[in-house]
């Protein structure tokens, strides 16, 4: 489902620790997955296989639009359940490479990160998702 459905992000918000700023940003780190809440083809509901999901990833459904719902692993203290999870049982498409640049990003949580780091950080970002180019 997750290499159909899911998504892994990477973001930077706020000040990013330069100049020896004060006010420090952040690094993100997300996996999700969106659904219809109905299935429109069957009209049956997805709400009850998402919930065991989400408990599964321990965090909750979030309802978009009328019928979409997604749920966000982006705390800190769960990203090992999805590590476990996906070392567990690994995924089979070019999703696997965001995957291990989740990984990657997880590195940089809770730092101040220096221009090197952010740079990096951008450069990891830059080849995800549907910015990807290389798929060795």
């Amino acid at each position: 489902m997750t290499d159909a459905d899911g998504n892994f992000l990477i973001s930077l918000e706020g000040v990013y620790g330069l100049n020896n700023s004060m006010s420090r940003g952040r690094v993100k780190c997300i996996f999700s997955i969106k659904q219809r809440v109905i299935d429109i083809p069957t009209r049956l509901s997805c709400i009850t296989f998402m919930t065991e999901i989400a408990n599964l990833f321990q965090c909750n459904i979030k309802y978009q639009y009328s019928n979409e719902m997604r749920f966000l692993v982006q705390a800190d203290n769960r990203h090992h359940i999805t590590k476990n999870y996906f070392d567990k049982y690994p995924l089979m498409t070019s999703k696997y490479l965001d995957y291990l640049s989740y990984l990657h990003g997880l590195n940089y949580l809770g730092k101040r990160l220096t221009n090197e780091e952010i740079k990096e950080i951008q450069a990891i970002k830059n080849s995800m998702n549907n910015k990807r180019t290389y798929y060795n």
